[in-house]
């Protein structure tokens, strides 16, 4: 699926962070960059005049390739840069001084110029991610996604298993809320899931029964909340009676996988009950569940020792 942004939006959107200063071809801000959703996202990078990028980077090496050509030479390579239909702006980076053919060349095209104290790689990866943030394939799944340890765990589980309970308590261990009830989830790579709330004004929201609607970052400061994480880990709440909880394995326990988005996410179901420290609990198999990641298994190594013990005696 095809989608795109225009230069007047682009530049709203990333003023700040690429810090942007739009210098020349302002009547071009409606010209278009093209997206696809199969990661060929729109083409950023260094000076390519025989197949001009959508976002062309120019910067000091650039610039001694252009003053190496002739003025014949120089002249060709940009009127065929600035009239491909392909190019849609251009950025300088690491210049202070913008040679004035250059912007001529902007406003008689009208091709937006800017120029940025950035380096071109941050600005490129930056623009990449960006991009691949807007076209990726996204999904909406109930819970609350938090970040735990420096790892995105999004808890889910029936109405009444103590969800928000357990995320308000979670924050005052000193853990974030990234979004509460409908986080929204989008395939940024292959195996990498983004979550962040569907309306990032309203993350620092969530609704307690008895409580009603809370404000962590006013209750507990700016610390409490994060705007994103990608998602590793589901911890699933649930109500076991007696003949389910005998059929969870005693040494690995309820360990799954649960597919979004065609990525495979681990999942854990914890067993609800009175008496439990869910908070305790989940901290645990975040702790644990990184150490698996690292290539440890601690009932792996249980067994092992156990067997080791077995042959001693023998």
């Amino acid at each position: 699926m095809l989608q795109q942004i225009s230069v007047d939006e682009l530049y709203k959107n990333y003023v700040d962070s690429l810090a942007l200063h739009w210098v020349a071809g302002q009547l071009g801000g409606r010209r278009l960059i093209h997206l696809q959703s199969d990661y060929k996202l729109a083409n950023i990078g260094y000076l390519n005049p025989i197949h001009p990028h959508q976002i062309q980077i120019v910067g000091i090496y650039e610039f001694a390739y252009l003053d190496a050509l002739s003025t014949e030479e120089r002249k060709n390579t940009l009127d065929r840069l600035f009239e491909s239909q392909n190019l849609a702006c251009m950025i300088v980076v690491d210049m202070s001084d913008i040679p004035q053919h250059l912007t001529d060349y902007a406003n008689l095209f009208n091709i937006p110029l800017f120029t940025s104290q950035i380096s071109g790689e941050h600005i490129i990866n930056h623009l990449h991610t960006a991009f691949a943030r807007m076209v990726a394939p996204r999904a909406t799944l109930h819970g609350v996604f938090m970040d735990v340890l420096g790892m995105g765990v999004l808890i889910m589980g029936e109405s009444g298993t103590g969800k928000s309970e357990l995320a308000l308590e979670l924050v005052s261990r000193g853990h974030r809320l990234i979004a509460d009830d409908a986080p929204e989830f989008s395939r940024i790579a292959p195996q990498i899931l983004s979550g962040t709330s569907p309306f990032p004004e309203m993350n620092a929201f969530l609704e307690v029964r008895g409580l009603g609607i809370l404000n962590v970052q006013a209750l507990y400061g700016d610390s409490a909340i994060k705007k994103d994480k990608f998602l590793r880990l589901i911890v699933h709440l649930q109500h076991m009676s007696p003949e389910r909880m005998k059929t969870v394995d005693r040494l690995q326990g309820d360990y799954r996988m649960r597919n979004v988005l065609e990525v495979n996410i681990p999942e854990i179901f914890l067993p609800v009950a009175p008496g439990r420290n869910l908070a305790v609990l989940l901290e645990t198999a975040v702790r644990n569940h990184s150490l698996k990641i690292n290539g440890y298994n601690a009932a792996d190594d249980f067994c092992t020792r156990q067997h080791g013990l077995m042959d001693m005696d023998d």
